[in-house]
């Protein structure tokens, strides 16, 4: 059964009937080129008018024709009750294997839209139908003939090897380059791959114009400063976090006598385990970064955009989520692992920045629940994927409309885990009635939580993720 009122969005939409199918089509086309999805008809678009649509098994078989004709898919259909009695049929198709087309066109499904298909979009879905990544494809550059790699920058290559120490043990310094690229599948028809340009090249920029990331500081929506940082994805993560560092205000001393002295001198990225006082967790953050370094869409010229605000910290990279993956199914711990360029992921693995198993985002959540913060939100914004980190579960903007009390409540919690009538009354000076006036309040707009029954009865506050 269908439960009313329903919501048109990027994997269900709503017809009145089969009359003029063309747009029917068209969403069907979009669904099969981007995660599939389900077109009801007897729904009027409001998602609340229900006219119904039960057709005769003749009218069934023209819907079939029609679509298995015009798109060459064959939809699944099913007639369903709604909560409002009468029935109506939806049809629900797959993602396809390979791009569907519509009178010529392409469609893809954005949001509540069938829209046109770019020919970057339609490239992108021809290399993932053959099998191959896009950066598991051959660089621009040749090996020369003494078997050396003059796009790789030695360097950054070594210290992929001197951080992969512990996962590939048997690669060696000493060994050609071009046998670890080899040995690390990161050649492609002779060249070094993308991939291999990307994670340490010369140029990385010459293989995909937005490589960079670009990050901001904003106080008050003035604009404080910004960066863009370039260069091989093996020291955009360090730089990265450096600069973070920066913006965010944190203080660290290099020179910190509890810090070994062969250690002295590492890169942020070296020294992860050291740094304290950050305002978000430093390993939701590096998660965050790593995210964006290596499921980002690197067929776009848009560079990854980190914003810093009083607040709030965002991240988006160019590219939504990977087919196959769901906004709720990043919430849950063992969700599907989708690599939308697995020889890069695959790098860092070995770097032993990341698991193999899609746990990251979980992770943030984790690291954020437990230094009692906002559990990180994750959306797809225009054709990017963005993450949002909070600073404060309450920020003053929320604590603006409480009253003193209320306010003077909120900061004790923050420090004890609970706080009982009677202790209201004590920091608060709150009559009985008043006290109990104020509290109810806090719960019912998400500030509180309430624990227990009568005498027993106690308040904590709401867990990160949960609030209003």
């Amino acid at each position: 059964m269908l439960s009313l009122p329903l919501t048109e969005g990027e994997s269900l939409e709503l017809k009145r009937d089969w009359s003029g199918p063309q747009n029917a089509l068209k969403a069907l086309a979009a669904f099969a080129n981007t995660r599939g999805g389900v077109l009801v008809l007897g729904v009027e678009d409001d998602g609340v008018t229900v006219g119904g649509f039960a057709p005769d098994d003749n009218m069934e078989r023209r819907i079939i024709g029609e679509v298995v004709s015009q798109l060459n898919i064959r939809p699944e259909l099913q007639r369903v009750p709604t909560s409002d009695g009468p029935t109506v049929l939806t049809l629900t198709v797959q993602p396809s294997p390979t791009l569907v087309t519509y009178g010529g066109r392409y469609f893809m499904r954005v949001g509540a839209s069938n829209q046109d298909m770019t020919p970057a979009d339609v490239a992108r879905r021809t290399l993932q139908n053959s099998g191959r990544s896009w950066d598991g494809l051959p660089g621009s550059d040749h090996f020369r003939p003494d078997d050396t790699a003059p796009a790789i920058d030695p360097a950054a290559f070594q210290k992929f090897l001197r951080l992969s120490a512990a996962r590939l043990p048997q690669a060696r310094f000493s060994d050609p380059q071009r046998r670890t690229l080899e040995n690390l599948d990161l050649v492609a028809d002779g060249q070094p791959s993308r991939a291999a340009l990307l994670l340490f090249g010369r140029r990385p920029q010459d293989t995909s114009t937005g490589i960079g990331v670009q990050i901001a500081q904003f106080k008050e929506g003035r604009l404080l400063q910004d960066k863009t940082i370039n260069g091989p994805l093996v020291e955009q993560l360090s730089d990265v976090l450096d600069t973070l560092r920066l913006y965010l205000g944190v203080g660290y001393d290099i020179e910190d006598q509890a810090t070994p002295e062969p250690e002295r001198g590492l890169s942020v990225l070296e020294r992860l385990q050291r740094i304290d006082r950050w305002p978000y967790p430093l390993a939701a953050l590096r998660e965050a970064v790593l995210n964006a370094l290596i499921h980002r869409d690197y067929t776009s010229g848009d560079r990854v955009q980190i914003r810093v605000d009083t607040n709030q910290l965002s991240f988006w990279n160019p590219g939504g989520l990977v087919a196959g993956i769901s906004l709720e199914s990043l919430t849950q711990p063992g969700h599907p692992s989708r690599k939308r360029n697995p020889h890069i992921a695959e790098a860092f693995y070995h770097m032993g920045l990341v698991e193999r198993w899609g746990t990251g985002t979980t992770r943030m959540i984790e690291a954020m629940q437990q230094a009692q913060l906002p559990a990180p939100t994750f959306g797809e914004d225009g054709s990017g994927f963005r993450l949002v980190f909070r600073s404060d579960l309450f920020p003053p903007e929320r604590l603006a409309g409480l009253n003193d009390r209320q306010q003077l409540a909120v900061t004790y919690l923050r420090n004890h885990p609970t706080i009982t009538n009677a202790q209201y009354r004590k920091i608060t000076g709150a009559p009985p009635r008043t006290a109990t006036l104020d509290l109810q309040k806090l719960v019912s707009l998400g500030f509180l939580v309430l624990e227990g029954k009568g005498r027993a009865a106690s308040y904590r506050l709401n867990q990160p993720g949960n609030a209003q």
